[in-house]
C-alpha cells in the first residue's frame, strides 16, 4: 500500500492525509477559484478539513485567501457546503457492542 502525502487544513492548521482532505484550487493566469474534488487540477492548491467548522473559519478568518494568495468568491463557500453534504453521510449512531 502506498504511503499517503500530508497535507495541512488552511483553517485549523491540523494535519492529515491528502486523501481525507478537500482540495480548492487557483486556477493559473487569473483563471479563478475552484473546488477540486480530483485533487489533479493545475494551479495553486490549498487544503481544507471536510467540516463546517473549518469551513467556516476559512472564509471568516480568511485562511484560505491567505493560502491561495487571491480574493476567494463567497459562492465558493456554498458550493464546498453542498460538496460535504454529498461526499460524506451523516455518521451512524455511535454504539458501543461491549456495554451490553
Amino acid at each position: 500500500m502506498r504511503k499517503q502525502p500530508t497535507r495541512t487544513c488552511a483553517a485549523c492548521r491540523s494535519k492529515d492525509g491528502k486523501w481525507s482532505l478537500v482540495r480548492v484550487v487557483r486556477l493559473p493566469d487569473a483563471g479563478g477559484v475552484v473546488l477540486d474534488p480530483t485533487g489533479k487540477r493545475a494551479g495553486r492548491g490549498a487544503y481544507l478539513c471536510a467540516s463546517d467548522a473549518c469551513l467556516t473559519l476559512a472564509f471568516k478568518k480568511g485562511g484560505l485567501a491567505r493560502t491561495l494568495k487571491c480574493k476567494v468568491p463567497a459562492a465558493l463557500e456554498a458550493e464546498i457546503r453542498d460538496h460535504f453534504k454529498t461526499v460524506q453521510p451523516a455518521a451512524p449512531a455511535e454504539s458501543d457492542p461491549t456495554s451490553e
